[in-house]
């Protein structure tokens, strides 16, 4: 059994965990970032299209989708939505984001890199170029900058395999102009003065923006299928503040039902129960504002559901621990026995949670996922404070004198029936 330190330590361990909620979930009023139905923003949908010898598969949409994400992590978009439909089409979705073109080109963007010799140029300045020599799959890292004479270029640094290969290409080729294409088109065509060991550059860039642009989608890699924008809009938000406010409404009114009902059964132990469920409400809220978690309408209906759920496991410790004290025994047993009889029961019925949750997650979409990442947050953070927190509280104060039957919500016409009823059965 736990000893009076460590029940102590459990404490001050869960003051530290709410003074770190605390900091994060501070100014209140924007830690939590709200999903597109709350806040508004843009859906980009892409159609994945075959085209020579790329097909579409399951594998290569999967591979598409985290290129995408990577490309918007770059962005500094906090916290995107990237799903599938039915269609296999991609759908993106950027809460908060209201100026969608350089998303959308960059999202877009195939960002497939060829190095090609420059053979000619036509009368309309179109380049012809030679075959294909080196692609993009060769390269390590890409940035943007500027080159000592103080122009925007892109430079890239390849793999060992690509440098090998770059220093053959140009060392075959001193004296020819070397096209740097990128999606069909030559972003420009330096003169190979000798066999270059080292990195490439891309010259000719315009602006800064363009350069940190192209450096991210080469960073990223090119997608492994072609895209077409099949659709982009700027979505409104379109539950907004009055849904927040509802939501929060409910979510007091079932704190505080939840609350008056503990009270009324459990009296000084729903007490305890509803200091657990404050402690739980807060790391909670924390939680969702250190992960940047976009909250939906659903994800909101999950947080007022798991208040719920939360409590469910102080209901089945309690009541345990008021039939063994009905049963005549002493404080500490009860409460012993009353969390080891328990215990299983809540582990049970927590992981089937779990395991809905988890499967909403697997086969869901945007919203039934925000649903089953705040369920299953919720599950954690309650079985955390009610078989950690309560109990160390309860161990802390079993040997007090106002810990009576009275304060454990046990009636004294219902503990001389009950008594009665044992000694009649012995």
């Amino acid at each position: 059994m736990r000893s009076k330190t460590t029940n102590i330590v459990i404490l001050i361990v869960f003051l530290a965990i709410l003074g770190v909620c605390f900091y994060y979930i501070y100014p209140f009023q924007s830690s939590i970032k709200l999903g597109l139905d709350l806040e508004g923003g843009t859906q980009i949908i892409l159609k994945p299209v075959e085209s020579g010898s790329q097909e579409v598969t399951d594998e290569s949409l999967d591979k598409a989708q985290l290129i995408i994400l990577n490309r918007i992590d770059q962005l500094g978009i906090s916290e995107p939505l990237v799903t599938r439909d039915y269609n296999r089409n991609i759908i993106v979705q950027l809460p908060g984001v209201d100026d969608p073109e350089r998303a959308i080109d960059l999202i877009g963007k195939t960002a497939q890199l060829e190095f090609k010799i420059l053979e000619s140029i036509d009368e309309n300045d179109n380049p012809v170029v030679g075959p294909v020599l080196m692609t993009g799959d060769k390269l390590s890292k890409a940035q943007a900058g500027y080159d000592p004479n103080g122009q925007i270029v892109v430079t890239m640094s390849f793999t060992s395999e690509g440098q090998e290969l770059f220093g053959k290409i140009t060392a075959d080729n001193v004296g020819k102009r070397l096209a740097i294409v990128l999606d069909g088109e030559m972003k420009s065509a330096p003169n190979i003065r000798q066999a270059i060991s080292g990195d490439a550059v891309i010259e000719g860039i315009p602006t800064l923006d363009e350069a940190k642009d192209i450096a991210l989608v080469l960073q990223t890699g090119a997608l492994p299928v072609n895209l077409e924008i099949q659709e982009s809009q700027t979505i409104g938000p379109t539950l907004g503040k009055d849904s927040i406010q509802q939501s929060l409404f409910a979510g007091i009114i079932g704190f505080a039902l939840i609350a008056l009902l503990m009270l009324g059964l459990f009296r000084g132990l729903g007490a305890i129960s509803v200091i657990a469920l404050s402690v739980y409400v807060i790391i909670f809220w924390g939680i969702l504002a250190a992960l940047k978690t976009p909250l939906t309408l659903p994800g909101i209906a999950g947080v007022v559901l798991t208040i719920g759920i939360a409590v469910d496991a102080n209901v089945l410790i309690f009541a345990r621990i008021k039939e063994e004290i009905i049963k005549g025994k002493s404080k500490y047993v009860a409460f012993t026995e009353g969390f080891r009889n328990a215990l299983k029961a809540i582990i049970d019925a927590n992981i089937t949670t779990l395991i809905t949750a988890a499967a909403l997650y697997r086969f869901g979409t945007g919203p039934i996922r925000g649903f089953a990442v705040t369920l299953a947050i919720g599950v954690v953070i309650s079985m955390f404070t009610a078989i950690i927190l309560v109990r160390a509280i309860l161990f802390l104060i079993v040997n007090w004198r106002a810990v009576t039957p009275g304060f454990m919500g046990i009636r004294k016409s219902q503990m001389l029936k009950l008594q009665d009823k044992v000694i009649k059965e012995k």
